[in-house]
């Protein structure tokens, strides 16, 4: 095929073009979706707590462990509640 003739097949309507098109990005669940929120948000208390440990005058290594037990079960108690409000509701049958 001659390099003239690509060019006018990639230049057609419909066609693919010089360049491909970009593949389509997954789509990603709700699950997915909490589980990305959470793990930004407790990485960023965590992170949060172990500096406020540490600018503390007398470091108490068993405030940080408490704190950090806390953030981890509010994560936990977070990822429950938010499976059970952004649960998918599926629709009946109609007969």
């Amino acid at each position: 095929m001659s390099r003239r003739l690509s060019r006018q097949l990639g230049k057609a309507p419909g066609g693919r073009g010089i360049e491909p098109s970009p593949r389509p990005r997954a789509a990603r669940t709700p699950l997915q979706r909490l589980n990305r929120i959470l793990l930004f948000g407790g990485g960023g208390l965590a992170v949060g707590a172990v500096l406020l440990a540490l600018l503390r005058s007398p470091f108490d290594p068993m405030a940080l462990g408490i704190n950090l037990a806390a953030i981890g079960l509010g994560l936990l108690m977070g990822k429950g509640i938010g499976r059970f409000m952004f649960r998918r509701v599926l629709p009946t049958a109609n007969k």
